[in-house]
């Protein structure tokens, strides 16, 4: 086939999104000798260096479009114009990496869906982002012919709460950065993070965003209780993004004085080695989000050796895969409950470090690319 490769996550993207297109990429491209790749790059700015090592795997065929791609998208929505065979000449298949969808004469369209959050929770959504997540989804679907979901929880809420048919659906899951893996110098270790993040104390970790969604308040309000039942050598630091519960977290630790002990370190630059070292630094990494679609963190969490409590909702229990420790996000007693457990037993500890090792070990990105060409046989066979 003839199957062109989306790059809107690898050139306007930063976090998960670029690194988990970058890696599915380089394996396929790798892997998949039957297949004629081509990538379409509309950017306005004609950033190359984006995708430049994934040229140096394969050399495919490369069509640059100069202009920006919020344009682009509004004619593809507005105007049902250009048409994908007008920018790249015969396809069968476009694979796109985020959400959006051009308009086709005969090709295959194959969008990738990350995670519903806007029709799952959208009580723990800002209004506006709900209307915005809702309306870029939709105008994907309109187009869609099939779906690359990241996890069968999510297939599963794309049929129930969207009605899309599931043999439709291809359930692809992400496999782990290799930049993240365990620390085997400790003095080294504690040394940058005393020295970049002035950390002394051992600590519990979380990274995410800063929002409701992920249940930021439930667990600074778990913390305090970690407090009340003597666990309180630790320290707490929230990793990420200020989100819709950035501006109540603040305020929370005003009213409970507790701007010593808990750190809201705001975004960290994901490719500068300081976030490995935060994960293999924490005495756990804690998860007690409302919803995922795929939770990278606590396998990035897992592959540096640190032992990861997780929420037993939507996709966690199967990203985790019994390597974590499991609790309730709507009990407060539960999140502290099984950071308590995790810190005090060693035994414990030990053995969710090896699982979760075994772990992402399975979720490679070569066995993720081989499931690709197999469901690219399987639309083959359809055209």
């Amino acid at each position: 086939m003839n199957v062109v490769l989306d790059t809107v996550p690898l050139i306007y993207s930063r976090g998960a999104d670029r690194r988990t297109t970058f890696h599915l990429y380089r394996e396929l491209l790798a892997l998949d000798h039957q297949d004629d790749f081509s990538f379409l790059c509309i950017d306005r700015f004609g950033r190359r260096s984006s995708y430049k090592q994934l040229l140096a795997v394969r050399d495919v065929r490369v069509r640059e479009v100069r202009l920006p791609f919020r344009v682009v998208e509004w004619a593809w929505n507005y105007l049902n114009w250009p048409s994908l065979e007008a920018l790249m000449g015969r396809v069968d298949l476009y694979h796109v990496a985020g959400i959006h969808a051009p308009p086709t004469r005969r090709a295959k369209v194959c969008v990738t869906i990350r995670g519903i959050v806007a029709e799952v929770i959208p009580e723990m959504l800002p209004e506006e982002r709900v209307v915005s997540l809702r309306g870029v989804l939709r105008a994907a679907m309109r187009r869609a012919d099939y779906y690359l979901a990241v996890s069968a929880a999510t297939k599963e809420d794309m049929v129930m709460r969207l009605g899309v048919d599931p043999q439709r659906i291809y359930v692809v899951t992400h496999g782990v950065d290799p930049m993240f893996r365990p620390c085997t110098d400790r003095s080294a270790l504690a040394a940058r993070l005393r020295i970049r993040f002035g950390i002394e104390d051992p600590y519990i970790l979380y990274v995410g965003w800063i929002g409701h969604h992920k249940n930021v308040m439930g667990l600074l309000r778990a913390y305090r209780e970690l407090d009340a039942r003597g666990v309180d050598q630790y320290h707490l630091w929230l990793v990420g993004a200020p989100d819709s519960a950035w501006n109540e977290a603040q305020a929370f630790l005003a009213q409970h004085g507790l701007q010593d002990r808990i750190h809201l370190a705001g975004s960290i630059e994901p490719d500068s080695g300081d976030l490995v070292d935060l994960y293999a630094g924490a005495s756990c990494c804690v998860f007690p989000s409302f919803y995922e679609g795929w939770c990278l963190p606590p396998l990035e969490a897992m592959a540096c050796g640190t032992p990861v409590v997780v929420s037993n909702r939507s996709s966690l229990p199967e990203t985790v895969g019994g390597a974590a420790l499991l609790i309730n996000p709507d009990d407060d007693g539960s999140i502290a409950e099984g950071i308590a457990t995790v810190l005090a037993d060693d035994a414990l500890r030990q053995e969710l470090v090896t699982r979760g090792l075994a772990r992402v070990r399975e979720l490679n990105w070569r066995a993720s690319a081989e499931r690709v060409v197999a469901i690219y046989r399987q639309i083959e066979q359809q055209l």
